[in-house]
């Protein structure tokens, strides 16, 4: 009897921040408009894909089965291993999209290595999902675009259309839409964790219940412009999220550790996403680390990077 035939495929899921957040109100559906500047970092989790390839000549027609033969497993306790993942619901709406997969290939495991801090704001969960995809494409040979593969991560949540692509983009709308963006080159980047995460949904519901000040949001206009002419100075200086202020009074902790990295010397200082990470932004390289040592000390997760 022959033995089986296994397929593997590994990609890297890279986490973002948000360089400027805004929210525009909402849409017909309720969920909620953003305008964010977006840039992928240095750290990712890794995706495994594995199957088992049947051989033969695969059947025309393939009707899926009640339960789709999929198998998710991370290294992180606690964290969901069914359809509460979005990387296993990215998983299932690919069969369920291209369901001549299983006509060639069964026993579809999924394995996560974590990196990136679970509710940190930077991704983690949609880097994840956006990694399946592109895993699938591969893995499948279903020869999808960035294009295609953004447009069914746009089903899974609001950051993956941008998870497929990555690199510096303006995304607005509930996610879909993304503009590639000349990065702004020569900026340095700490990059601190406090140990602890939010809960992305709790912020959003918070930030529906209050009444904000004009001056907590970016412009975007001009920070578009100053990132156009490579005015890195004046685009540093206008970096804004406007989540800081739901998170902040969920979580008084974010309020003290802004006020901490306020004073090591930084260009600005802001939180990604919806939190729990921030965002340093120095002139050199060299600043950011030397900024980074005494945080270190204190037990903040932290790395700096160069744009």
């Amino acid at each position: 009897m022959a033995g089986k035939t296994y397929k593997r495929t590994e990609i890297e899921a890279y986490g973002k921040i948000n360089l400027s957040l805004d929210i525009k109100g909402l849409d017909a559906r309720r969920y909620h408009l953003l305008e964010t500047i977006m840039q992928t970092v240095p750290v990712s989790d890794s995706v495994v894909v594995t199957s088992t390839v049947k051989g033969g000549t695969p059947p025309k027609n393939v009707v899926l089965p009640y339960r789709l033969p999929i198998t998710l497993t991370t290294d992180v306790r606690g964290l969901p291993s069914d359809s509460r993942n979005t990387a296993y619901k990215a998983a299932e709406l690919m069969l369920k999209t291209f369901p001549h997969i299983l006509g060639a290939h069964e026993d579809i495991s999924i394995n996560i290595k974590k990196r990136i801090p679970v509710g940190g704001g930077l991704g983690g969960s949609s880097a994840d999902c956006a990694a399946v995809i592109k895993a699938f494409n591969t893995h499948f040979e279903l020869g999808l675009d960035d294009a295609r593969m953004a447009e069914i991560g746009a089903k899974l949540g609001s950051d993956v259309p941008f998870m497929i692509t990555g690199g510096t983009a303006l995304v607005t709308g509930t996610g879909e839409i993304v503009e590639k963006l000349p990065a702004p080159e020569g900026l340095a980047i700490l990059l601190c964790w406090p140990g602890f995460g939010m809960d992305t949904w709790e912020v959003y519901r918070k930030y529906d219940t209050l009444s904000i000040d004009p001056e907590a949001r970016p412009d975007t206009v001009k920070l578009l412009e100053a990132l156009n002419a490579g005015d890195n100075a004046a685009f540093a200086s206008g970096l804004k999220n406007v989540l800081e202020i739901p998170a902040f009074s969920l979580k008084n902790e974010l309020s003290r550790l802004k006020t901490r990295l306020g004073n090591i010397g930084a260009l600005n200082v802001l939180m990604s996403g919806s939190g729990s990470s921030f965002i340093c932004i120095f002139k050199k390289e060299s600043e950011a680390k030397a900024a980074m040592q005494p945080l270190l000390a204190e037990g903040l997760e932290c790395l700096t990077f160069r744009i």
